[in-house]
């Protein structure tokens, strides 16, 4: 009985707060833009491929927002510096225009592997006229290194170079045995 009777009082506080826990939620995000990815929160890959970031946009406020763009953060966790997007994909900013009340958008991004390491990967939303932006949580990419057995196209080099000094010694010698 007892147990029945906390598990009562467990549902009627969580419905009670749920409300609550919801406006939290929207006061953490306060300028009324609410992101999620949907994608893994962990993206693995090698340099050279390709990955798309599935995420959504909601307006969690009252009212529409106007004005938005949405944008991706990239930042190296190794070097602790941000990363470039120009080489890793190439829309790095979508500008959205306005968001209803209660509307959510779809966002994706085609991301480029470039260069082995450990990234972090936010999206960012700016919101004309308002001092803060709005961010999503994170998603890790740890890219391994590209195997590469012809690094700088030096194999074709490598061989034919032999090849083309043993003709020409062949060459020489065959014109001074006529001679």
């Amino acid at each position: 009985m007892k147990l029945s009777l906390r598990v009562t009082f467990g549902l009627l506080a969580l419905v009670l707060l749920a409300p609550h826990l919801q406006a939290q939620k929207a006061a953490v995000n306060n300028n009324g833009l609410l992101f999620t990815i949907l994608s893994a929160r962990t993206l693995s890959g090698t340099a050279g491929d390709f990955v798309t970031v599935d995420a959504q946009v909601k307006n969690v406020s009252q009212s529409a927002l106007a004005n938005i763009t949405t944008y991706l953060s990239l930042v190296d966790t190794e070097s602790k510096i941000p990363v470039d997007l120009e080489d890793w994909s190439a829309e790095k900013g979508r500008f959205i225009g306005t968001i209803e009340a209660g509307q959510t958008l779809p966002l994706k991004w085609q991301i480029h592997f470039v260069k082995a390491g450990k990234y972090d990967l936010s999206i960012v939303g700016d919101i004309a006229d308002q001092s803060t932006p709005a961010i999503s949580t994170i998603t890790h990419f740890s890219v391994l290194p590209k195997k590469n057995l012809n690094p700088g196209q030096v194999l074709p080099v490598a061989l034919i170079t032999p090849l083309v000094l043993v003709f020409v010694f062949f060459l020489l010698n065959y014109r001074k045995q006529r001679h």
